[in-house]
């Protein structure tokens, strides 16, 4: 009798436990957005789209970002860095999504740079270059939908070949809340 007894002072308030634990949150997301791209000194117009999932604080994201020089094509000399590319795959945290969300992540990222090549009568041969890269990011938005959100997208990429970073104005969209 004792052991029935003390099995059910054990085995009831376990169970309690852990049926008052939160049901994981899980949210997924697209952000897209216009900004500004820097490189090597200059500073150009950058543009990116994520997709994101988050299991409760944990949030990964894929993204594909380009910053580019709109009259590098013309004005740049030989060889000048006209275009940044980056595609890239994060693991980060973030909060419990509400009004506000936010989240900070890394990971791995291809970056793709083109430089500009010699003019030619028809067109010109911009030679491209890839390095593998530390993808950054950063994410804030104020999401006054369950649907809809607002938000600045920092992100950067640290790479042997060219480095560069930049943000965007950018909306999101998905199950945000």
């Amino acid at each position: 009798m004792r052991r029935l007894l003390l099995a059910a002072l054990v085995v009831v308030p376990l169970g309690q436990i852990q049926a008052q634990r939160p049901a994981p949150i899980y949210k997924n997301w697209v952000t897209f957005g216009m900004g500004r791209a820097t490189w090597g000194g200059l500073t150009e117009l950058g543009g990116q789209f994520t997709f994101s999932h988050q299991a409760g604080r944990v949030v990964m994201t894929g993204r594909a970002l380009i910053g580019f020089d709109l009259l590098g094509g013309v004005l740049a000399s030989d060889g000048a860095v006209i275009d940044v590319q980056d595609f890239g795959l994060m693991l980060g945290v973030g909060n419990r999504p509400g009004l506000f969300r936010y989240s900070i992540g890394t990971g791995v990222a291809l970056a793709v740079i083109t430089h500009q090549g010699p003019m030619t009568v028809d067109h010109a041969d911009d030679p491209q270059t890839s390095a593998v890269g530390l993808p950054l990011e950063a994410q804030f938005f104020v999401q006054p939908l369950r649907f809809l959100g607002v938000g600045v997208y920092g992100y950067g990429d640290l790479n042997k070949e060219r480095s560069f970073w930049g943000w965007s104005i950018s909306v999101a969209l998905g199950r945000l809340r």
